[in-house]
């Protein structure tokens, strides 16, 4: 037998070995190529959803693809980390990343079976997959988790990679962390688990979607048994501890969506967000956005609204009731009665409070911002702003009698008061404390349409407004909140304030990506602002709006009610200098509320009862938690061009010095009457209609426009 050669056969041997050696080393190096630097490894951060902060940067909303939480390490409860540990790597503090026992019985399986069985992977290989690998059974997917995972083990403390495997992991039901899990399922933080509620989270990962506590309860349920097993063999908890958790009942939180009145004004931040900065960031890119939402007062506002109206309804036994849907139900169609409150800060242009409707799960439609209405008397207002600043007073007279409209020689429209009664000479201050039509269609028509719409614009009004006579009772249809951000001039000296929703909005490291500062233009001198608050304050303090201080409100308040034809719309605009605050009503398909429930009625009661909280809520409180209220603090101021001067109510000229029904009014420097009253003369002030003998005053609307034509045209001549 021929001698064999020791050294050709080791020779041999080795350059094998360095062959398959050189393979394995290769295969390694080329499947490392396709893993993420080390860089990248410790920078890496759970990607949180976008995050709203309240007025005060507190959390008060997530939009996330995920329902994901991340909390720190120190805030899960040990108990949760022990049977995470017990179910998922026993020896978790004790390997490098790998089971290699785990993978050589995936690999026999691999050629035993023909397929790829999966193996006990470590918490640090499902950490490694979930973040930066896919779910794709193959062998090269097997090799690239393990070497992330010493790739890992060697960035990270066994602490860190707790932390990120506890905040990433899925648990059922869209929940990713064991935070939100314990939130969802539940409804108390990770911190506060009970060891059976502990067994059972850590038991889901095994099988997310089959052993998601809502649709399996008595299969994860009884799963959960052989965590506790696990934990009780690996010294975690003791006899006692096992028995207690093995019979507790553990109870999963019903899901339902609670009603939150903020919803409408995050539903606005979303889609501001989502359009700005797309899909991905808004739910993926952890954005955070500082917004100006008062949800303390908001949901005092929604409560407020609610109570009042389902009372309301109760009342006139409408035929649909919001009592009638639970607050759970979802896109209905709401044939109830419906309301909004907008709120904004007159100074600033924080909006505070902005509800679109009663419920959001019921209907997602935002009346404040996408429900054109009818704002009827609550236009007045811009009408007399433009009547100030062209030579009116509010001591003017004006005959509130009957009044035709003619066209084609046939009767267009005959307006009536809302009491069917006239009034004879009435001062403006009382015309407009009384929302008196016939006065303000006078003004209306002696400025012209085009002088009015002006005015509204320059106040806020983007809406199209039409220069017809109905749009002196307010026909043109406008959106609430833009209705009641054009009342913010009158509270802040004339100032058209933007309103802002958002503060600032920051990327995930905190870097400001926006910031929306009050930005303000002056579009009414402060007097004509002071004149206008002073008139309001006639509406609130005995006009239609009364019911604000018979209420309990008794700080300087001014505003304007409101009501349109067929009572389909109900207003209340009011405000204090640090408010302006809205509440509107009515139903969606613009049916009647009913005959004679007008803005007095059907919206100031809840304005008195919202305007103190948003009030109270800002003042300081002395040693018993009472707010110190200085009054001083809410006094509009009145400019330095402003006087007082005793007038006749009757003429309103100049009091005669023994004369008894006199009132004192104010004016901008130089427009006082300077005749003394007597039984002939009238504070006829520029309008052109004060022939005393005229019962009834027909307009000839073809005439008049013809006239306005013609002035429109000498003006814009005059103007190049």
């Amino acid at each position: 037998m021929k001698k064999v050669n020791f050294w050709k056969i080791l020779f041999i041997v080795t350059c094998v070995c360095l062959f398959f050696t050189g393979l394995v080393a290769g295969l390694l190096y080329h499947y490392s190529l396709e893993l993420p630097p080390i860089s990248q490894l410790e920078e890496y951060e759970l990607m949180d959803g976008t995050k709203l902060f309240d007025k005060d940067g507190e959390l008060v909303k997530i939009f996330a693809s995920e329902h994901r939480r991340s909390v720190p390490l120190s805030e899960i409860s040990d108990t949760l980390i022990n049977a995470f540990i017990a179910m998922e790597d026993e020896n978790f503090y004790d390997h490098m990343g790998i089971d290699f026992a785990s993978i050589a019985r995936a690999i026999l399986a691999n050629f035993t079976t023909g397929r790829i069985r999966q193996g006990a992977s470590t918490i640090t290989q499902q950490l490694a997959r979930d973040m930066f690998l896919t779910l794709e059974q193959s062998m090269d997917r097997k090799i690239k988790e393990a070497l992330l995972s010493f790739k890992i083990e060697r960035t990270f403390s066994k602490d860190q990679i707790l932390e990120m495997y506890l905040n990433k992991t899925y648990l059922g039901g869209g929940n990713y962390g064991v935070e939100s899990a314990a939130q969802n399922y539940f409804g108390k933080s990770s911190k506060e688990l009970t060891l059976a509620e502990c067994a059972l989270l850590a038991r889901i990962p095994q099988a997310p979607s089959y052993l998601n506590p809502r649709l399996n309860y008595d299969e994860i349920v009884r799963r959960s048994k052989f965590v506790l097993a696990q934990m009780y063999e690996l010294g975690y908890i003791d006899d006692t501890a096992y028995y207690k958790a093995y019979y507790d009942m553990v109870e999963i939180k019903t899901r339902k969506k609670a009603k939150d009145p903020s919803d409408y004004f995050f539903e606005y931040v979303r889609k501001y967000t989502e359009q700005k900065y797309g899909t991905s960031m808004l739910y993926n890119g952890g954005l955070q956005v500082y917004t100006t939402l008062d949800p303390d007062l908001t949901s005092y506002a929604d409560s407020v609204m609610n109570d009042h109206l389902e009372g309301f309804e109760n009342k006139l036994n409408y035929d649909v009731k919001y009592e009638e849907f639970p607050a759970d139900t979802f896109d209905i169609d709401t044939k109830y009665v419906q309301g909004g409150v907008f709120a904004i800060e007159p100074n600033t242009g924080y909006v505070r409070v902005m509800i679109g409707g009663r419920n959001f799960n019921h209907s997602k439609f935002n009346r404040m911002q996408q429900a054109r209405r009818q704002p009827g008397s609550a236009f007045k207002p811009f009408i007399y702003t433009a009547a100030m600043a062209n030579g009116y007073t509010a001591a003017t007279m004006i005959n509130d009698l009957p009044l035709v409209f003619l066209q084609n020689d046939t009767t267009h429209w005959t307006p009536p008061n809302y009491a069917d009664k006239f009034y004879g000479l009435t001062r403006l201050r009382t015309a407009l404390k009384h929302s008196r039509n016939i006065p303000v269609i006078k003004m209306f028509m002696h400025l012209t349409p085009y002088e009015v719409i002006k005015y509204a614009e320059r106040l806020g009004i983007e809406s199209p407004l039409y220069p017809f006579p109905a749009l002196s009772l307010g026909s043109a249809e406008v959106y609430p909140a833009e209705l009641i951000s054009a009342y913010c001039p009158f509270a802040n000296g004339g100032k058209r304030i933007d309103p802002i929703y958002i503060k600032r909005i920051d990327d995930e490291t905190g870097k400001m990506l926006e910031e929306h500062l009050p930005h303000s233009s002056q579009v009414i001198s402060e007097e004509i602002a002071y004149l206008m608050t002073s008139l309001m304050q006639s509406v609130v303090d005995g006009g239609t709006a009364g019911g604000i201080r018979w209420r309990g409100f008794y700080l300087p308040a001014a505003g304007k009610t409101g009501t349109t034809d067929n009572f389909q719309d109900a207003w209340c605009i009011a405000y204090t200098t640090q408010l302006v605050l809205g509440i509107w009503v009515g139903f969606d398909d613009n049916i009647t509320l009913g005959k004679g429930q007008a803005g007095a009625y059907v919206a100031v009661p809840p304005w008195p009862y919202i305007m103190k909280r948003a009030v109270y809520n800002s003042l300081p409180k002395d040693s018993t938690g009472e707010a110190i209220v200085n009054k001083k603090l809410f006094e509009f101021h009145e400019p330095d061009n402003i006087i007082h001067v005793t007038i006749s109510e009757k003429t309103g000229l100049l009091a005669q010095p023994f004369e008894r029904e006199v009132t004192d009014e104010i004016f901008i420097r130089g427009t006082e009457p300077t005749i003394l009253s007597d039984s002939l003369g009238y504070n006829f002030e520029p309008i052109g209609y004060q022939d005393l003998s005229i019962d009834t005053l027909y307009i000839d609307m073809d005439e008049y426009y013809r006239t306005m034509r013609y002035r429109k045209s000498i003006k814009s001549h005059r103007a190049e």
